[in-house]
């Protein structure tokens, strides 16, 4: 089971600014969350009972950025091959080309609550998203994001394995 009770006590933070540098990420031995960023796009990964989880809320391309990344943070998993498979999770898309961020921490916060892997195939209420985060970070809570009825054209995903 994964605890987050801080990000520095669950395991020194790593900005993702290090992806861009040598040696870039710390590799991690034990479960744990990071939001990785490659350009202009954020997503939500874990590493739980040596499985890692991607949930990318514009689909499930893995960019070579955040397959370097994933092979830095959890190298222990990474086969004699030089690959790592990765559990692309069905997760809420976001409607636009700005919300990536906002859809990335609420995908963490589901998994952090709710135990991962928690359903992420849900519909947030946008209008909100943004104030509920700030709400949470100034508070330093975690609180799922709300979320709206889904509708009877739901339809729910199944998580798929790549190999990056």
């Amino acid at each position: 089971m994964l605890f987050v009770t801080s990000v520095t006590s669950v395991y020194r933070a790593q900005t993702s600014l290090l992806a861009h540098s040598l040696p870039a990420f710390q590799p991690v031995d034990h479960d744990c969350m990071q939001i990785l960023y490659d350009v202009h796009h954020w997503v939500a990964t874990a590493c739980v009972d040596g499985e890692v989880l991607v949930a990318n809320s514009l689909g499930e391309a893995i960019s070579p950025t955040v397959a370097r990344q994933l092979k830095a943070i959890y190298g222990h998993l990474v086969g004699v091959d030089g690959l790592l498979d990765v559990c692309m999770v069905p997760c809420a898309q976001q409607p636009n080309g700005s919300d990536c961020g906002v859809f990335a921490a609420a995908f963490l916060f589901e998994w952090a609550v709710m135990s991962v892997p928690a359903n992420l195939n849900v519909k947030f209420n946008l209008p909100i998203m943004r104030d509920h985060l700030m709400f949470c970070l100034d508070r330093e809570l975690v609180i799922p994001f709300p979320k709206l009825p889904l509708t009877t054209s739901y339809k729910a995903g199944t998580t798929r394995t790549v190999r990056i």
